[in-house]
């Protein structure tokens, strides 16, 4: 018997009436779209010097942290933007010029854990005083700005070449107006020399020796100020740049103009209200900039991320970035001053501490198990986590966002995308239904008939998966604990298991015209719906690759994998397979050691129980597609615990 083509998908609550709401896919105009919201960001901990910045980057909380932030779903988090970067640089000496002379080598190793095992690209801001070059010669500040800057590029394109440094980011001294970054003092005079000799520097960068046209090198965007533009006399080193570059657009050292806007309430619409209102007093003081690219790259619910807040802690947080970024795409389609949004960023890869191990603004919960020798430290992954995860399985093309009415206060927020195909909807579609961010004071059942119109060369398939209060909560099952500062095993194990969106309902859909009906009423708010539909022609899911295994403590490990680009849109789950060394060296059977777990990311934390009593063997992993059909598995890697 062929399964209806009326798929209960989802319980969904309003107040007020009965709703029926009819949305057939033909009828969307579909736009490109670039996923503009992959940044991530953090300020490390300690002294802003060579040895404190060391220090915290090579720690290895922080380093399981990036860890963990890389093991989201392929494009979920493309770049990393980490204040103090350059103070990972060593100054040696003057050589016999008065040149400074640099060791690149703890921002060589720091840069390959980035690029080379986690494939993240880093946003390389131009702000430290390495070995106080610059506060010892202000009046070479220019120089060795420009000097710097392409010594260090120089360093980076030798080890890894051009081409693999096309995604790396640059931008100026972050939030020059405030004393508390403004660590060299820069007048507003200095100020514009300083960014002057950055932009000559990323110039110069990768220039070979002679002058033929095919020696010149790669051009690289600068973004900056990266200020918070507040009053032109408290913040007169952003405005005094922007004026420079209305006078004169074709000497304007920016590329890209970079701001910060937060949040005051944690309202997502504040915060794109907010980055409206200051680029339009930006283009209607100085109009020649409306031809720049924007980003808000601090761009947060409420400023202070180290501030608890408990809404930050569960699947409020979720809904609030993912209602932030479909509000950005909603502005950027309608023309005005977000027309030229080129990208967004969330300043939320920070590292936790106790006693608000899930209430500060991070993706992960971060527990320092200070009791086991040695101590080390155990993360949870929060709904904001996995929020960044289910907006990484949207489309290539993007319809604007629909606004579907609950009651006179309150919308469900629709965003349809797709991928593939020619002209029609595509062979491939992942459509985010957001409901609003607070609970309705009344429970009535809502429906929204969803009418799919895809063109299906043959059979397709769906999938859901839920962000919801309680049963994808961590921080819930935390607190009915007790909150423990030392959560043990059972109970960590608990909170992964939840950590996850939940699959809802999967199946076939073999109607061309099928009905997907949101009804009921049971789920409590905020939540997040991911529906996806895979055309059986859509690309089978790849191998996995890079399959990696690190040491959380003993007997306890972290494993990761890479996903092949464009192959694991219709994943529906991984699995993970373990060989443990027999007593004598023999290998036992494969064990499928993620069984009853719902694994739609590349990653798993295994700590072993009952007939397994060690993490020593060989682990392979493979994926599962929505139709039951597997990826060949990874290769085999070996882990031996010392």
């Amino acid at each position: 018997m062929l399964p209806s083509p009326l798929l209960l998908l989802l319980l969904l609550c309003v107040s007020g009436h009965n709703v029926h709401a009819h949305y057939t896919s033909g009828d969307v105009v579909y736009h490109p779209l670039s996923h503009f919201w992959t940044g991530v960001g953090f300020c490390p901990a300690g002294d802003i010097d060579h040895e404190g910045i060391s220090a915290a980057l090579a720690a290895p909380e922080v380093q399981m942290n990036l860890r963990q932030i890389a093991a989201l779903p392929v494009g979920a988090v493309t770049h990393i933007r980490i204040h103090w970067l350059l103070e990972l640089v060593q100054f040696l000496q003057y050589d016999m010029s008065g040149v400074p002379m640099y060791d690149f080598g703890k921002f060589d190793t720091f840069i390959d854990f980035l690029h080379e095992e986690l494939r993240l690209s880093p946003v390389l801001e131009f702000m430290g005083n390495p070995g106080q070059v610059f506060t010892e010669n202000p009046q070479q500040i220019s120089f060795f700005w420009d000097h710097l800057v392409k010594t260090t590029l120089n360093h980076q394109i030798v080890r890894h070449g051009s081409a693999r440094m096309a995604n790396w980011r640059y931008e100026t001294w972050n939030e020059p107006d405030l004393h508390g970054y403004n660590t060299l003092n820069l007048t507003v005079d200095y100020y514009l020399d300083y960014v002057q000799a950055v932009r000559r520097g990323l110039s110069k960068a990768g220039a070979a020796h002679g002058h033929s046209s095919s020696n010149l090198p790669m051009y690289r965007a600068l973004r900056g100020p990266a200020g918070l533009f507040k009053s032109l006399n408290g913040h007169p080193r952003c405005w005094k740049l922007l004026e420079l570059c209305n006078q004169r657009m074709v000497h304007c050292p920016i590329d890209v103009l970079s701001f910060h806007r937060k949040g005051l309430n944690g309202s997502a619409v504040e915060i794109v209200n907010a980055s409206l209102t200051l680029l339009q007093q930006i283009f209607e003081e100085y109009p020649n900039l409306k031809q720049l690219p924007v980003a808000n790259d601090e761009a947060d619910p409420v400023a202070g991320w180290s501030t608890p807040r408990e809404f930050q802690a569960d699947v409020r947080y979720g809904v609030t970035l993912m209602s932030m970024v479909m509000q950005h795409w909603h502005a950027k389609l309608s023309g005005g001053a977000l027309s030229r949004l080129e990208s967004i960023s969330h300043d939320n890869a920070f590292l936790s501490y106790h006693p608000h191990e899930f209430t500060q603004r991070t993706l992960l919960a971060h527990f320092r198990m200070n009791e086991t020798q040695p101590p080390h430290s155990q993360f949870v992954q929060k709904p904001v986590y996995a929020a960044l995860g289910m907006l990484a399985k949207l489309g290539s093309r993007a319809a604007d966002m629909e606004l579907v009415n609950m009651d006179t206060k309150h919308s469900v927020q629709v965003w349809r995308t797709v991928s593939g195909g020619m002209g029609g909807p595509g062979q491939y579609m992942a459509t985010i239904f957001l409901s609003p961010e607070e609970a309705v004071p009344k429970i009535t059942p809502f429906h929204h008939k969803y009418t799919l119109n895809m063109s299906i060369a043959n059979e397709s398939a769906f999938i859901t998966e839920l962000m919801v209060p309680q049963s994808t909560d961590p921080f819930h099952l935390w607190t009915q604990a007790g909150s423990p500062a030392y959560p043990n095993a059972t109970l960590r194990e608990a909170m992964r298991r939840v950590q996850t969106p939940r699959l809802y309902e999967t199946g076939p859909i073999w109607q061309y015209n099928s009905e997907l009906v949101i009804n009921s009423a049971s789920i409590p708010l905020p939540w997040a719906m991911l529906l996806r539909v895979c055309s059986a022609t859509w690309p089978k899911l790849k191998r996995p690759q890079q399959l990696s295994i690190v040491e959380v403590t003993h007997r306890e490990v972290f494993i990761s994998w890479r996903e092949h680009p464009k192959s694991t849109q219709c994943l529906r789950s991984y699995e993970v397979w373990f060989k443990q060394r027999g007593g004598q060296g023999f290998a036992v059977d494969w064990q499928l050691i993620s069984r009853d777990w719902h694994l739609p990311y590349p990653s798993f934390q295994y700590a072993p129980n009952g007939q397994i009593s060690s993490v020593n063997g060989f682990y392979k992993v493979r994926g599962v597609d929505v139709f039951n059909e597997t990826s060949p598995f990874s290769q085999i890697v070996e882990y031996l615990e010392l």
